[in-house]
């Protein structure tokens, strides 16, 4: 089975003093009072990107934004869920980002095929605003199985579905700043 990827990283360059995020991580870290943690998924189906969810049975109370430790890179942050306030017992999820527009941003575009298997495409956006102690982290996850060869099955391909409108996963936060 073939695997391609790519990933496309929206990033603002340069630190900012701008209160629109622009280019400053700094301003995101921190632990967060989780006060929504929503969800909802559709194996072989899609859903509109707009569909609420639902509650997360067994959310965690709080969760972290801070830089990610196994890239060691200080711009991009990583989403942890805690179980306490001091953020000494968390698990990393699997939502990085970094500084992009107002806000922090991930754009990952993939496509595998072969081994009998037929085209599959996946795209994932990522994205957090902040506005005062308030943070909203949005992740929608997009797949297609096309009907195509494999030289027709890219990441490129699989770029554009950042523009449709179905999901097949989608995962919100939403926290007040300790």
């Amino acid at each position: 089975m073939t695997w391609r990827s790519l990933l496309v990283v929206l990033v603002a360059c340069g630190g900012s003093s701008d209160d629109d995020g622009g280019g400053d991580v700094m301003q995101f870290v921190g632990v967060y009072t989780t006060t929504s943690h929503t969800s909802v998924e559709m194996f072989g189906s899609n859903i509109s990107c707009t569909t609420p969810g639902t509650p997360v049975s067994g959310a965690k109370p709080f969760f972290r934004l801070a830089a990610d430790e196994f890239f060691m890179d200080p711009d991009l942050l990583r989403v942890s869920e805690c179980t306490d306030a001091a953020a000494t017992s968390c698990v990393e999820t699997l939502v990085s980002m970094r500084a992009g527009g107002p806000g922090l941003v991930d754009e990952n575009a993939s496509s595998q095929t072969g081994g009998g298997a037929p085209c599959q495409l996946h795209f994932t956006r990522s994205d957090a605003s902040l506005s005062g102690d308030t943070i909203s982290i949005e992740v929608l996850e997009k797949y297609d199985a096309p009907n195509v060869s494999s030289n027709d099955c890219t990441p490129a391909r699989a770029q554009q579905l950042s523009s449709s409108s179905d999901c097949r996963r989608i995962e919100r936060w939403t926290g007040t700043r300790r």
